[in-house]
């Protein structure tokens, strides 16, 4: 299979994106694990992670628009391991 063929099989895309998906979203678990772990989010900035939280919920949006596998499985997870984190931020970070 020549080099342009591989840029264009609609498989490997999403592959590629399962994988890049898995990757950024399970970077998120240590810092829900560390939160909720000491009950303390004190040091994680609040305004981050509000606009963090929409613009996952607007990259999952933009997933079901186009009907995007790894863009809906990615996010889904995402955005609910970053609402975990602020939620901690609200419990925890005062």
């Amino acid at each position: 299979m020549d080099s342009a063929a591989l840029f264009e099989n609609p498989v490997l895309f999403e592959v590629v994106g399962l994988i890049a998906g898995c990757l950024t979203t399970l970077a998120y678990l240590p810092q829900v694990i560390q939160v909720w772990r000491t009950r303390s989010a004190r040091d994680i900035s609040l305004g981050m992670f509000l606009m963090m939280v929409s613009g996952i919920a607007l990259w999952l949006l933009y997933g079901l628009m186009i009907g995007s596998v790894a863009l809906i499985a990615a996010n889904s997870i995402t955005l609910v391991l970053t609402l975990l984190v602020l939620l901690g931020k609200l419990k925890y970070g005062r």
